[in-house]
């Protein structure tokens, strides 16, 4: 039986608010100096009633969680139905052809950078699709592996025979890792606690002229800035604990023992959809209206990718960047 879309998951019932702690800035450590830009709410998966303050640093201008989950939380902000673990069935079957055929352009940077006989590592790799589309269509000779804390996922990954890592980064042995050719961390590094510690642990186990690829929400996109009060798909509260621009990511980067090989943007219809999605649902009390609109309806992807085309070509951007890092040889 096809998951739940994540819209209409009904977490919210099984119990209230769940336990948060106040953070700092992981930028610049500041604590106090930081002014308020969002007050939001889980609409995507609906797992608690808690309200989400999103805030920027005042010192360095990051923008982060400042009431953020504790670990203790993770399983209840991450629920079985999440849509990484099994976009599958999450998404059905035509739109998960439409998706892999998008995410297979993602091999070629990999390909620009990698090496034969390369260790590949996908870093919170769900049910291992972008892994399986590697080793379709990318070089026989890569070793392949995963990473991801959750059982459920893992297990579907290893399903299809794939190597993979159960654990949080943040805890991964780096002795289990070494000498990688290129990590991919896509849409990952805005969930993890310390940032700044994951990419210093990656420039680590690459080997000199190793890449780090990431992808991750951008806040200055024209998606972000219309929505960004409340109703922004790209704070995904709570689990977004930090948003980056790509100045700020690739200053981190920088600061933890990589260079900014190039930064760029990628489209990103479902930046739009969610915005759009959760404004109706609640401004305009068009419940059931507002949950069509998600990412298993063709119509509603293709009216946002349109957007999204308009937006890069006129701006330049997109609510989701690309940034290649590597480490010096």
């Amino acid at each position: 039986m096809p998951a739940p879309e994540p819209s209409e998951n009904p977490g919210a019932a099984t119990g209230g608010f769940i336990e948060t702690l106040e953070a700092s800035c992981v930028l610049c450590g500041a604590h106090d100096v930081r002014r308020e830009v969002c007050v939001t709410k889980d609409f995507c998966y609906e797992t608690c009633d808690n309200e989400f303050h999103y805030v920027e640093c005042a010192e360095c201008g990051h923008l982060y969680l400042k009431n953020r989950p504790t670990l203790a939380e993770l399983s209840t902000i991450y629920p079985k139905n999440y849509l990484t673990y099994d976009y599958e069935n999450s998404l059905g079957p035509l739109i998960f052809k439409l998706r892999n055929a998008v995410q297979a352009r993602k091999i070629r940077p990999i390909a620009e950078h990698a090496r034969p006989g390369d260790t590949i590592v996908d870093i919170g790799c769900g049910a291992g699709d972008l892994l399986g589309l590697i080793r379709e269509h990318g070089d026989p000779s890569w070793r392949l592996v995963g990473v991801d804390f959750s059982n459920d996922a893992v297990s579907r990954a290893r399903a299809k025979d794939l190597e993979v890592i159960e654990g949080r980064i943040e805890a991964l042995p780096e002795a289990s890792l070494e000498q990688v050719g290129v990590f991919v961390m896509n849409q990952l590094i805005e969930h993890v606690e310390d940032p700044g510690e994951v990419l210093r642990s990656c420039a680590r186990m690459l080997r000199p002229g190793g890449v780090l690829i990431m992808e991750t929400p951008n806040h200055t996109a024209w998606d972000a800035r219309m929505f960004r009060r409340r109703y922004w798909g790209g704070w995904h509260a709570p689990r977004h604990w930090n948003i980056f621009s790509a100045q700020s990511l690739g200053a981190l980067a920088e600061k933890s023992g990589l260079e900014v090989v190039s930064a760029g943007y990628t489209l990103n219809p479902f930046g739009w959809l969610h915005s759009v999605q959760y404004w109706m649902r609640e401004r305009l009390g068009w419940d059931r209206l507002g949950r069509a609109i998600d990412v298993d309806n063709i119509a509603a992807l293709s009216v946002a990718s349109g957007l999204d085309v308009v937006q890069k070509t006129i701006s330049g951007r997109t609510s989701n960047m690309r940034l290649v890092c590597r480490r010096p040889r």
